[in-house]
């Protein structure tokens, strides 16, 4: 149902003072507001940036465009969300509603947070683009201040059609709001065109083209293919080409190689960690994904699911170790994801190579073709319910001769296994990866899911040579050894981690708030100074450098830089915090301004 009209006056009036202002730099105001770097987002190319292999490629690049991968984001259409617009808002646990809306000319949308235990009280959050094809679900992208977030609602497509849900994040844990940012490695599985990295990681970047993955994600780097262009121009014309073809063949790749092009994306697990410094969200088709990345997944496979386990899952199956068996085997990378009649028929072809359909044995499929429609797929790896996304099924890769029941629940998580009982991943029947031991990193992964007390138990142990050299496992051990009080180590991990990787700016944002903690205001303000001069957006180092600025008795440095910060990054707590701090009898007391902030808390949050 429509909104009625009290509803869209507060809505649009709550989303004026949140994405007000559009210069790239935002200064303090006068009076308090909340201002918004506002990026130019581009209409994506429909060849999902292929259009160096048009000349050459044209009805592939064509085929190809229609494929999830080639939509795995980009621009949401306002025919798109104008029949979301018409959904009643969806209500969570944390008691708030959320819903799609036009602002009032019609050519924008915005994600509308409100809440019935507060009348009144609406907010709306510009909707910048989405991520995932859409053809089971699709997350929505907003903007809040300068930064990147999941939105607390998604879209799925249903069979009774396209209906919005509460987001994973706010499903699972109630509360998120407008608060998980989007980061390189979200980014990373939906295209190959990822923003320049910078800090904070989740700034929406100018002029950024939100587009799916092209031809550079499986065939090479955008260079190769502009080389291989280049080597074939000269090749037809007749000319010596220098060297040789730079294109990936994936045909020429051994299998763990292959499929690490897919496991990528399709790898879930509940720890993720990238074995080289700099490398967040990306992964250099042609190589190992278990030489490259340590991915930990549940130690005991289940009937449950997770929705991008598809890689962990196939390797469970006998089919996967007792044959070449990999994903292009059934799936064509090249066309939309579809139950085809070509699909069928190449995945029935593939499992015709060991059980022959007419064979009624013991050993091969009691079921007559014409009793299946020759569909393996429905019996041996059917449908399921996935444990992290809502109202979704996927195939379950693990192919069985009896598959477990389908695992539709109603209590949903983030983890396969929430407690840590993980495996490292490796390819069966290949050599483990050469870090597989390494207790440096099984320290990074218990702290990335949340297990901090299995990760300090880690802390002093002796790391391998794949952890030692990543400035992520230092500046990791120096936030677990900070929590356990020993600043003093602390303070030298980040040292280290700065040593190994100059640019990490979390490390740099922390050691300044640290030094200051520990006596030492004088060198911490100069670090937390030299990184905001690089970031002058990171709203983060702003805090840090506040708090710094107030034990040194700079009251004045100290309000300027929290409402930089909150400028950049608005939040309730920010702007309760400034309003007790104008409060205060001090020479920056202004009661108009504390009165500015407590309203503008009330409105991110009427809590």
């Amino acid at each position: 149902m429509a909104p009625n009209p009290p509803f869209w006056r507060a809505l649009f009036a709550a989303a004026a003072i949140l994405v007000a202002g559009c210069s790239k730099e935002p200064t303090t105001a006068a009076e308090p507001s909340v201002s918004a770097f506002a990026p130019t987002f581009a209409t994506a190319p429909q060849t999902a940036g292929a259009e160096l292999c048009m000349d050459c490629h044209e009805e592939l690049v064509q085929s190809y465009a229609k494929s999830a991968m080639a939509r795995a984001m980009g621009p949401v259409s306002k025919a798109e969300l104008e029949p979301l617009a018409s959904l009643a808002a969806v209500p969570s646990a944390s008691g708030f509603h959320y819903g799609i809306f036009p602002t009032p000319g019609g050519d924008a949308f915005v994600v509308g947070e409100t809440s019935a235990q507060h009348p009144g009280y609406a907010r709306g959050t510009e909707l910048l683009f989405g991520i995932g094809a859409g053809v089971r679900d699709r997350s929505l992208v907003v903007q809040h201040g300068t930064n990147m977030y999941f939105a607390p609602l998604e879209v799925l497509n249903l069979e009774d059609g396209r209906q919005t849900a509460l987001s994973p994040a706010e499903m699972i844990a109630p509360g998120q709001r407008f608060s998980f940012p989007i980061s390189p490695e979200c980014l990373g599985c939906h295209t190959d065109a990822l923003p320049k990295l910078t800090y904070p990681l989740n700034l929406a970047p100018p002029n950024f083209e939100p587009r799916g993955i092209s031809c550079a994600g499986c065939h090479g780097t955008p260079g190769n293919l502009l080389s291989h262009v280049t080597f074939q121009e000269a090749d037809l014309a007749g000319e010596a080409p220098l060297g040789s073809d730079p294109i990936l063949h994936l045909a020429e790749l051994d299998r763990p190689k292959r499929m690490s092009i897919c496991a990528a994306c399709h790898l879930q697990g509940d720890a993720r960690i990238e074995l080289q410094n700099a490398t967040l969200g990306t992964f250099a088709a042609g190589s190992d994904i278990t030489e490259a990345r340590a991915v930990f997944v549940g130690r005991h496979a289940t009937d449950e699911v997770g929705f991008v386990s598809q890689t962990e899952r196939l390797a469970l199956s006998v089919c996967f170790q007792n044959s070449d068996l990999d994903c292009t085997t059934c799936h064509n990378p090249h066309e939309a994801l579809a139950a085809s009649e070509r699909e069928i028929n190449s995945t029935r072809a593939a499992c015709n190579q060991c059980h022959a359909t007419s064979d009624t044995s013991a050993t091969h499929c009691a079921r007559t073709p014409a009793a299946t429609d020759g569909d393996c797929v429905s019996c041996h790896m059917p449908e399921t319910g996935v444990f992290d996304v809502a109202a979704v099924t996927i195939h379950d890769h693990f192919i069985r001769a009896r598959p477990g029941p389908s695992t539709a629940t109603n209590t949903w998580r983030f983890a396969e296994s929430p407690t840590g009982d993980w495996r490292r991943f490796a390819w069966p029947g290949e050599p483990a990866p050469s870090t597989a031991d390494d207790l440096g990193l099984w320290m990074m992964a218990y702290a990335g899911g949340g297990l901090i007390e299995k990760a300090q138990e880690l802390v002093d142990a002796d790391p391998g040579a794949g952890a030692r050299d990543l400035a992520m496992y230092h500046h990791v051990r120096a936030s677990l050894l900070d929590g356990m009080g020993r600043q003093e180590d602390a303070a030298a991990e980040y040292e280290i981690a700065l040593a190994l990787d100059p640019a990490l700016a979390i490390s740099a944002t922390n050691l300044g708030l640290l030094q200051a903690q520990l006596g030492r205001p004088d060198k911490g303000l100069t670090l937390l100074n030299n990184l905001i001069e690089r970031y002058p957006l990171a709203s983060g180092a702003l805090r840090n450098r506040a708090l710094v600025r107030r034990q040194m008795g700079d009251d004045a440095g100290f309000l300027q830089d929290l409402e930089r910060a909150f400028q950049l990054e608005p939040s309730a707590q920010l702007a309760a915090r400034l309003a007790d701090s104008f409060r205060a009898k001090t020479e920056a007391q202004d009661p108009q301004k504390a009165q500015r902030y407590a309203e503008l808390a009330q409105q991110l949050d009427p809590r």
